[in-house]
């Protein structure tokens, strides 16, 4: 019989001792797991079967095919009422999309609502997203949350023994050979599954018979797929009632997550659970071995049979072999850059700008027009972001997070500037975000920074170290006398702007002083 208190108290002190990274890995997972309309999450079950009569999306007071989009998703997912975001943005991406999923509840089904309507008008058909969002949930499920699964599971065997165990063990299965073998068992299992719930009281029963799957793969990943799911019925032969009553001693912690909205279950109720899974797993797999369970002797990771230790677990001696790194991806985020590097990347990035902008009014707007104050194929300002994030900001290039939000701060600082000199100087507006999701002034919006933020990311530790190894392999000389040439004409550029800026349809707003201007004043 299980000791249902002693693994509890076992689950919460491994918890306690690595707090940080386990709520970090319950929060990634239910961020990332959370995004699909058909979920397999443990926690919570959707009866589609049922609901599936229930749909109607044949609405003839639907505003938008995108209404009506909603209208399905709420009715298979049980839900009468739409929930309007609480945020209401008028315009941009980021506020269209939070609409979006608020109503539908799925992020992929808001993104696809959210670009039919920025995009093409609300002209696709409201069967064609539902099929797309279909075919790209099921992907999603399959390559993504199924693995992500097992990923949660090996960090949790790994956090009962090795204290500073880190969050990013979640995404492991991701870096070994077999990660499609990992997809096939996964995907095999849900399959039992949901062919079981069919019976309906089969199906209970068989989600308790499969519970190992995730943790058997957690520790060897080679097994057959059929001998996985195999070892966890018998793993779980006679213990699928004891687990269905440690899950129900849980009730109150889940009753407190409700009247949290949610935030117990994610900084405690949740880990606290995987952790004591985690303790139960590795009783059973104990208790295999000595019942002399076929194939329970392959589960045979020493390091995890260990006391608890303040260090990691011993990456070396992971059984199964890295994928090696490609040498076009071989890149050194922390490298320096010469002077006539750092001209040309200038030019790289305003030039990709400039792309960027031109195909995002092409597809918005159906217009092609020459974006940006200047007559060439280039913005100044996206060169002018990368290179300061590139020299100011190496210092923290060794940690993302932090790199992230100074880029958006940085960039955001650039963007207002460049904003409030053009209205000044030729009373235009090149861009306009008001209406925007938390924009200041219209000259910057969280939309815009988040981009910037991530093209930060982006340009720092792959595109320019990519860009600069492609330029190590040509002289000097030649990079020397292409930088002044690029120097020349972007001059000459800036000359010709300055006395008519270019302008025109899709390109520039009139901005009188008493508007814009003075709310810079103010």
């Amino acid at each position: 019989m299980l000791r249902r208190s002693e693994f509890k108290k076992r689950g919460k002190n491994a918890f306690y001792r690595n707090w940080k990274a386990c709520v970090v890995v319950c929060f990634i997972y239910a961020i990332l797991v959370g995004g699909t309309i058909i979920s397999f999450n443990k926690n919570y079950e959707v009866d589609y079967q049922s609901n599936i009569p229930k749909v109607n999306i044949n609405r003839i007071d639907a505003d938008t095919n995108s209404d009506i989009v909603n209208e399905f998703l709420n009715g298979l997912n049980g839900n009468k009422q739409k929930n309007d975001s609480i945020f209401s943005a008028t315009k941009g991406v980021i506020g269209t999309i939070s609409n979006n999923v608020s109503k539908s509840g799925s992020y992929i089904f808001g993104i696809l609502n959210a670009l039919n309507q920025a995009l093409f008008k609300d002209r696709i058909w409201a069967s064609v997203i539902i099929i797309i969002g279909a075919i790209l949930s099921l992907i999603y499920w399959v390559f993504v949350s199924e693995v992500l699964e097992v990923g949660e599971a090996r960090f949790f065997i790994e956090n009962r023994v090795y204290i500073k165990t880190k969050a990013s063990k979640i995404l492991i299965p991701y870096k070994f050979k077999n990660t499609l073998h990992i997809i096939g068992t996964m995907f095999l299992k849900n399959l039992y599954n949901i062919l079981w719930f069919l019976t309906i009281i089969g199906g209970f029963i068989k989600h308790y018979s499969y519970l190992m799957v995730p943790y058997i793969l957690a520790e060897n990943p080679n097994m057959k797929a059929r001998d996985v799911i195999k070892l966890s019925r018998e793993m779980m032969d006679g213990y699928k009632w004891e687990m269905f009553k440690l899950d129900l001693s849980y009730v109150g912690w889940f009753f407190l997550g409700i009247i949290t909205a949610n935030i117990a279950n994610l900084v405690f109720v949740t880990p606290y659970i995987n952790a004591t899974r985690a303790e139960v797993y590795m009783y059973l797999r104990d208790l295999a071995k000595t019942r002399g369970i076929k194939n329970s002797k392959k589960l045979n990771d020493k390091y995890l049979d260990k006391e608890i230790t303040f260090t990691e677990y011993p990456v070396y001696e992971y059984k199964f072999k890295n994928i090696k790194t490609p040498k076009w991806l071989n890149i050194n985020y922390k490298r320096d850059y010469s002077f006539w590097d750092i001209i040309l990347l200038f030019f790289i990035i305003a030039i990709i700008g400039f792309s960027y902008e031109v195909i995002l009014c092409l597809f918005t707007n159906g217009k092609l027009v020459n974006r940006g104050a200047l007559y060439g194929p280039w913005l100044p300002i996206y060169g002018a972001g990368g290179i300061a994030m590139l020299v100011l900001l190496k210092h923290w290039r060794k940690n993302p997070l932090t790199y992230f939000i100074l880029s958006m701060l940085l960039c955001g600082l650039i963007e207002y500037g460049t904003s409030v000199y053009l209205e000044i100087v030729h009373h235009m507006a090149w861009w306009d975000y008001t209406g925007f999701f938390l924009n200041i002034n219209g000259r910057v919006c969280l939309e815009g920074l988040i981009v910037f933020g991530i093209g930060g990311l982006i340009v720092t530790y792959i595109a320019a170290p990519l860009f600069a190894n492609i330029l190590d392999k040509i002289n000097k000389n030649i990079k020397m006398i292409l930088s002044i040439i690029l120097v020349i004409i972007i001059a000459f550029d800036f000359y010709a702007s300055g006395k008519k800026p270019n302008s025109g349809d899709g390109v520039t707003l009139d901005v009188s002083e008493s508007s814009k201007l003075d709310k810079f004043i103010k």
